[in-house]
């Protein structure tokens, strides 16, 4: 068993360097990978704890950029997110409206959980996503707001559409339109009566790093062994 401290890291450097001048830079690099593959998986463990987590795509957009080279002096392996919200999510972020009307916020309807149930933990299926969903351009218009989205609705069940714009004064967005020509029922699907939704800052990858940066001591020594083990210098 190998009792870390700095005089054995650097017995061990003094013994490879003089016997072996590549087993350095092997050991280094192995150190700065497995630091970084650490780091990995403490973020990832965060990223569960923390969030909620629809299904594996933000665990697997966490990666490792490993480092190759054996010039110490430029071994750098980068831990990260491909997807772009973990940004939001590390430093926080606000939100805001782009148009007239505001920030869309999908909801519990649109993915399929119901109403009044928070927080929305499924993914919204493709056909009700934003992106998906195409809006009658020509818009009805009549005296007043109310009777605009009356009108709205019921267009909306005789011509089969599903997906209406409207502006109701608690919560304008996009709706859901049911129940048939008779008797047409609206559902929200998309929230917009929010100017802007701000992200609280909520720091995963910081706190892995500094989890594994007390851990860099003790995977360098085993770096170190490891290379005197190989090269057959233990006396």
């Amino acid at each position: 068993m190998i009792t870390m401290d700095d005089k054995q890291i650097r017995r061990f450097e003094r013994e490879l360097g003089t016997f072996k001048e590549s087993a350095l830079p092997y050991a280094s690099r192995h150190t700065v990978n497995s630091a970084a593959f650490s780091a990995q998986r403490e973020y990832r463990s965060n990223a569960r704890e923390d969030m909620i987590t629809r299904n594996k795509f933000t665990e697997q957009s966490i990666r490792v950029q490993q480092t190759r080279t054996l010039d110490v002096k430029r071994q750098v392996a980068v831990v990260g997110s491909t997807a772009p919200y973990m940004e939001d999510q590390e430093f926080g972020a606000t939100i805001s409206k782009r148009g007239k009307v505001g920030v869309a916020i999908p909801t519990t309807v649109a993915s399929g959980e119901g109403e009044g149930v928070q927080p929305r933990r499924r993914l919204v299926p493709r056909a009700r996503r934003l992106g998906s969903i195409a809006l009658q351009r020509n818009g009805v218009k009549a005296k007043s707001r109310k009777q605009t989205n009356y009108l709205k609705i019921r267009m909306a069940a005789q011509t089969g559409r599903k997906f209406i714009f409207l502006d109701l004064q608690r919560h304008p967005g996009i709706y859901r339109v049911t129940g048939g020509k008779r008797n047409p029922q609206i559902r929200l699907i998309h929230d917009l009566s929010r100017r802007s939704v701000t992200i609280r800052k909520r720091p995963m990858l910081r706190p892995a790093v500094q989890t594994v940066a007390q851990k860099i001591p003790s995977i360098y020594l085993d770096a170190l062994a490891f290379q005197i083990k190989r090269h057959g210098l233990f006396k």
